[in-house]
């Protein structure tokens, strides 16, 4: 919800203001071979032209297997009276390695666990749309479209939903969502209801749990969380998620998984007054 751009390269450019995010998450703390990565967005707008531009950048590794996805992001927005529709498209590259040496097999150079694409230069197009204004967004995006069978590379699909409204003068709400399908999985979704204060810091819960299941279900990856953040000046900005999952369902170990993120909003001294919230 932070984090737009890796998913929808319409993002890129929605703001009055350049973006540059970096993020790390450790999933399933403590247990070998879990999850972890690493991803970096910088999107600026060419506001005379309705353009925007980014770059995307992801590093994930599971076990012995270690990907990495750079992408550039390009967007245009059309004015639509106080929002604006942006159709974006997502060029990039990948390339995996394979630690070999991770892997124990009962039979040598059991051919099963093989790697024939380390190194290689993987190219890929996504496509998205972004529907924003200074109160809500809603976008629908396919970050990849070219599957690859042998690294179990498959095309996801993403929509996202959020809000921003004013209950007092010091509080305001931000619910969101995301939904997401990819074939072989049940449909899936995060929820979320931010609170911000006074536009210094915000807090709120979490649940993700796909359609089939119930919103406290912990099955495929499920759970409940909580999020948190804080602006450390007008510019800067830290975010924290706690959340705690199941590896499965007929697995009943439960372990946390820790997410970090830290936004630099260079927004002009010119610009006395926003109308575009810096909360999503």
């Amino acid at each position: 919800m932070f984090n737009h751009q890796s998913l929808n390269p319409a993002y890129a450019g929605s703001k009055e203001y350049t973006h540059f995010a970096i993020l790390h998450r450790t999933q399933w703390l403590n247990f070998p071979g879990a999850p972890e990565s690493q991803a970096f967005t910088f999107n600026h707008k060419i506001s005379s032209k309705n353009f925007g531009f980014g770059l995307t950048g992801v590093n994930d590794k599971i076990g012995p297997l270690n990907g990495n996805r750079i992408a550039i992001d390009l967007a245009y927005h059309l004015p639509l009276n106080d929002a604006f529709l942006a159709v974006g498209i997502k060029v990039g590259i990948s390339n995996f390695d394979f630690d070999e040496s991770l892997i124990q097999t009962t039979e040598p150079n059991d051919l099963a666990f093989t790697f024939d694409e380390e190194g290689k230069f993987i190219p890929n197009v996504g496509f998205g749309m972004y529907y924003h204004n200074s109160r809500w967004y809603a976008g629908f995006s396919i970050p990849w479209f070219i599957e690859k069978e042998n690294l179990k590379l498959q095309r996801h699909y993403y929509g996202i939903f959020g809000g921003l409204f004013s209950l007092s003068n010091q509080i305001k709400a931000k619910p969101s969502g995301l939904i997401k399908h990819t074939q072989g999985s049940a449909l899936s979704y995060d929820l979320s209801m931010l609170l911000l204060f006074r536009e210094l810091f915000w807090i709120g819960p979490q649940i993700r749990s796909s359609i089939s299941d119930a919103p406290s279900s912990t099955s495929f990856g499920g759970g409940l969380g909580i999020l948190g953040g804080i602006y450390l000046n007008k510019n800067i900005s830290l975010g924290y998620a706690f959340n705690t999952s199941s590896l499965g369902e007929f697995v009943s170990i439960h372990h946390s998984t820790h997410e970090i993120l830290l936004r630099f909003d260079l927004i002009p001294a010119v610009k006395t007054m926003l109308r575009s919230p810096r909360i999503f």
